[in-house]
Parts: C-alpha cells; structure tokens; sequence
C-alpha cells in the first residue's frame, strides 16, 4: 500500500498503517484551488501506480478535487465522505445531523495544526487584513463571512497529543466571531477499516484504469 493524505488527517490514519508503508502528505493550504490539488494528486498517484497494488487517499470529496483521478495499475481506496469532518464523526450522515443542529464551523488538531502551519484559517485572515486595512474593515470581509455560523465545535480525534493549546486557539476563535463553543468526541473507524481493507459500502474502491467519478460519492 500507499497512503496520499491531507496533512489533517495523516495523522489519524498513519496510526492504523503497518510498518514500512510509504507515506505522501498534502499540506491543508492546497485545497484553495481545487484544480491544483487534482493535478497535484495525480501526479503523485502516477509516480505511485506502479511501484503498488493498492493507493489509499486520505481525502473526501473535497470540493471535486478528486473527482477524475485514476490509475492504471493499482486501486484506489477513498472515504465515501463529501467533506472530511465527516470522517472524523465517523459517517456522512453524522456530519449533516450535526449541521441541521445549526451551522457550525468545524476544528481537529490536523487543522489547527495546518492553520498555524501555513498561516491560513479565519484567525491568520482577519489578522492580515486588519494590519492592511484596519479592523472595520476585516469585520467586513471576514468577520461578516463567518457569522454565517453560529457553533464551533473542536473534534478531539483518538490520535490528538495535547490538546489546551488547541483549545485555547478554538475558544479564541469562537470569541472573534460570535459562535458558542463545543467538544466531541472523534471516532477512526472509518480510517482503521480503509487501512485494513474492510472496505464497506462506505468506503469507496475504484479498480485500475477507471476514474473516480461523482457519483461514487451519492449513490
């Protein structure tokens, strides 16, 4: 096997990976154009695809980024989950029952982690524009985007080291932008079947020489 993962959950899955798997993480940042990630991934999978027999992607949908990736020699194995807090509430549905509460803006370690990283996420950005163009107007641009949600909801995953400075930077987040604050538990079940190839209807298993399409997604 290989695993080509976002760095939020690279993490989680490694934990579950015998020894000796190859490993290829994507930083969190790549997925502000979709287009680039696709090729990105490719290209990754292409050097892959002869050298083994399965590919695991530590992806979900992810705004079609991996709609049309394919091989043509090894399988490919994805979560069936359109966005990948999914995979950490163990299930799509469990995600929309979730957001039907109310909306709500969703944070792991391998987030924050990402965030902090690359200087990313609504804290960097009301940040940069506020040293650029003045707190009005990063209340405007940012501020006003997120207030399209009403909770923040920090996923303590199995596989989370230390989590007060994850907390501290969540709790700081809810605050600037007006969300209650909340904790769940995560579940790996999803990640540890893939890893394990119990590859059920939730998981997705696209042969060689076929892509992987949109519809693997909704039926």
């Amino acid at each position: 096997m290989k695993l080509i993962a976002c760095r939020v959950m690279s993490d989680e899955v490694c934990r579950f990976l015998p020894d000796g798997v190859e490993v290829e993480v994507f930083e969190i940042s790549q997925h502000t154009n979709p287009k680039l990630l696709k090729s990105a991934l490719q290209t990754a999978i292409d050097n892959a695809d002869s050298k083994h027999d399965v590919i695991l992607l530590g992806y979900g949908l992810c705004s079609n980024a991996v709609v049309g990736l394919k091989t043509q020699h090894a399988r490919l194995v994805i979560p069936k989950i359109h966005d990948c807090i999914g995979i950490f509430l163990g299930s799509h549905r469990a995600y929309l029952e979730e957001m039907a509460i109310e909306p709500t803006f969703f944070l792991t370690q391998g987030y924050i982690n990402g965030y902090r990283r690359d200087q990313s996420g609504p804290l960097s950005e009301f940040a940069r524009v506020e040293r650029r163009f003045g707190t009005e107007k990063a209340e405007k641009i940012v501020g006003t985007m997120m207030r399209a949600y009403k909770r923040l909801v920090y996923i303590r995953t199995p596989g989370s080291l230390e989590i007060a400075s994850d907390r501290s930077y969540a709790r700081e987040m809810a605050d600037k932008f007006g969300m209650c604050y909340q904790e769940l538990d995560s579940t790996s079940e999803l990640l540890e079947r893939m890893v394990k190839h119990d590859w059920k209807d939730d998981i997705i298993v696209v042969e060689p020489g076929q892509e992987i399409t949109l519809e693997h997604f909704i039926n």
